[in-house]
Order: C-alpha cells, then sequence, then structure tokens
C-alpha cells in the first residue's frame, strides 16, 4: 500500500470523545507505569528503551486530552476524537514528512458552534495548550532520569527533550497550533 492509500484508510475515523479521552489517559498512565518500573530493568538497553517509550507515551498522549481539558474549562466543545496525519506533512521536509505519511495521530474535533460564544484568547489558549503538553509533558521523564539514572542516560533524555521543545517551537508557528492561536489572534 502506498502512504496516500494507508492514509486515506486511517484519516478521519470518528472515535467518540469517551474513547479518546480514554485512550489519552490510559497512555499518559501507561508511560508513568514505565517510567517508574525503569529501575527494575537489568539491562541498560531494555532501560533505556523504556524511558524512550515512557517519553513518547507523555509527549503523544498528552496533547489532544490538553485541548480537550482546557477547552472544556474554556467552554469550548469538541465533537469527537479522528485518527489522520500530522500537520508536519504540510513542511514537506526531506525525512520528517516521509515518515509521518506513515504515522496515524490521534486528533480532536472542536465544536465550531461553540467557539463563536467564546474570546478569540480563549480560542488561543485551548489551541496552546496541546502544543504546551507535547513540550512541557515530556519533562516527567527528564526528571526521573536526573534523580535516578546516569549521567549520559539523562544527557540523551535532556537532549531530546531540548530538541522537541525547540522542534515544536520553531514548526508548530508553522503549522501548528502556535500557527492556528495566532490566526485567531490576528482575525479581525
Amino acid at each position: 500500500m502506498t502512504p496516500e492509500e494507508i492514509s486515506s484508510l486511517l484519516h478521519r475515523r470518528k472515535i467518540d470523545l469517551w474513547i479518546g479521552n480514554t485512550i489519552e489517559v490510559t497512555g499518559i498512565i501507561l508511560g508513568l507505569i514505565i517510567l517508574f518500573s525503569v529501575d527494575l530493568i537489568p539491562y541498560y538497553v531494555f532501560k533505556l528503551l523504556a524511558l524512550l517509550f515512557s517519553w513518547f507515551c507523555f509527549w503523544y498522549f498528552s496533547h489532544c486530552i490538553a485541548h480537550y481539558i482546557v477547552g472544556k474549562i474554556l467552554n469550548i466543545n469538541f465533537l469527537y476524537y479522528y485518527v489522520g496525519r500530522s500537520g508536519l506533512i504540510k513542511l514537506e521536509l526531506p525525512i520528517i514528512s516521509h515518515i509521518f505519511r506513515f504515522i496515524p495521530v490521534l486528533g480532536i474535533k472542536i465544536d465550531r458552534a461553540s467557539l463563536r460564544k467564546v474570546s478569540k484568547q480563549r480560542i488561543a489558549i485551548m489551541y496552546i495548550s496541546g502544543a504546551l503538553a507535547s513540550m512541557l509533558c515530556p519533562l516527567v521523564s527528564l526528571t526521573y532520569s536526573l534523580i535516578n539514572l546516569d549521567y549520559y542516560t539523562t544527557l540523551l533524555i535532556g537532549i531530546l527533550t531540548l530538541t522537541n521543545i525547540l522542534f515544536t517551537l520553531h514548526f508548530s508557528s508553522k503549522v501548528g497550533d502556535f500557527s492556528k492561536a495566532m490566526n485567531v489572534l490576528c482575525k479581525s
């Protein structure tokens, strides 16, 4: 199958809100369980893989649930979750865009009618919350590594976390949540 065929199979499959929220929360809990199990793993390679998987869980599963929680607090409603493709594909970066054509991502569909009832600032905050969650939640794995693991493992997780933050700050302002927030705030 081509990337486009895979994408069309996965793209915009609707998932009930409660199921999507359950997936997100379960992913974060899984990340915590794996993180706190790292010390029980005897071999360094498996310990590192578990730590990286935990980091990934905090990065991936925090995003949409942050939109949902912040949106609900700010009176923004959502219709459903969906399986789609990352906005990184739009950047047409040689390697990254190609890889992300194959990776399904979970998204959350905003109820556009609810946006008409709230301020632009609230909408922008809701958009920004997902990117902030994806940047900051992996700090849990870094903090754990700082406290419990060796220097080189911590350095690796630190570089990964810093790269993620810088990457998100740069590219989200072009095609992601920061871009959407700025577009909302700049509308007249």
